[in-house]
């Protein structure tokens, strides 16, 4: 009588444990729900958390800066981030993100599109990197979105995959020092982009950041998140493709749905506004049908 007393007690508490464990994963992953602070047309401002809460967003992906004279060219060598004279600015993050309930979860270094990396402006650049870098330690961020849309674009040059190569291969160990993933995010195929982390031996810190939008035009992008999200993503931006809101334009969610689940990928869901307009409440509400297509499919 005991021992079928203790038996029926442990498969409770095994049920309730199992319970409780499926409950969070389908809690986190419904959370894991953010928007890139550019959709509120703003760059490392500590009012955009207050944006994302009223855009009903739990979690933000700030801008670390985009100083005045990086738009000049020549850029002056000197060239610096606020977020790194004034220790300041991120201490007011860090208070804003406490009072909104708003999660800061990555920066985005969006000002080294203006940089040619490895050549000219490797100075400053590498100045903007390491700078990103040391903010996502002081607000314990474990992801730097490093992007390449300018002249730094290594789609088709070699000169420029080798520039790109060299430039991160000196960063990559300031990046593990600090213990954040730099997130590779360029307007080339994701084939290009895994060569170049191939090269690089496939190091711990670099990871794809992938964005949905921007490779729809270049790629099966649901057979390429099937392939390479697993390991190899860092974090998503959900971009439309042919319309401002997600899922209205060319984009399928019940197919981007599965190829997520496929790949289980766990990681973030961070909307991000693209040519077509600026729209953060009706794509937080899409991302949010995408992630309930997710749950109707479980991960296994």
């Amino acid at each position: 009588m005991n021992l079928s007393r203790a038996n029926a007690m442990t498969i409770f508490v095994v049920v309730i444990a199992v319970t409780l464990s499926v409950t969070a994963d389908e809690t986190t992953r419904e959370a894991r729900i953010a928007v890139m602070e550019t959709a509120f047309g703003k760059r490392a401002d500590v009012t955009s958390l207050e944006d994302a809460k009223q855009a009903g967003y739990p979690a933000i992906q700030m801008h670390s800066g985009h100083p005045k004279k990086i738009s000049k060219k020549p850029i002056d060598p000197k060239t610096s981030l606020a977020i790194g004279r004034d220790p300041a600015i991120l201490k007011s993050w860090k208070t804003a993100s406490s009072e909104t309930g708003v999660r800061i979860i990555s920066l985005c270094a969006g000002s080294l599109n203006r940089c040619q990396i490895w050549d000219r402006d490797r100075e400053v650049a590498m100045r903007i990197a390491r700078q990103t870098i040391d903010a996502c330690e002081a607000l314990d961020v474990h992801v730097m979105l490093f992007p390449f849309f300018g002249p730094s674009n290594f789609q088709t040059s070699e000169a420029a995959f080798d520039g790109v190569k060299g430039f991160l291969k000196e960063l990559l160990p300031y990046a593990a020092e600090h213990n954040v993933v730099i997130g590779v995010e360029a307007p080339v195929t994701t084939v290009r982009v895994m060569q170049l982390i191939r090269e690089l031996g496939f190091p711990k810190h670099l990871k794809v950041y992938y964005d949905t939008g921007n490779l729809f035009a270049k790629e099966d992008i649901y057979e390429t998140i099937r392939k390479y999200g697993r390991k190899h993503f860092c974090e998503v931006h959900i971009k439309a493709a042919g319309h401002s809101v997600a899922g209205k334009g060319q984009i399928d969610l019940r197919k981007l749905a599965t190829a997520l689940n496929d790949a289980e990928y766990r990681g973030w869901l961070v909307y991000e506004a693209n040519r077509n307009g600026k729209d953060p409440v009706a794509n937080r509400k899409q991302i949010q049908v995408l992630q309930s297509l997710r749950t109707d499919r479980p991960i296994k």
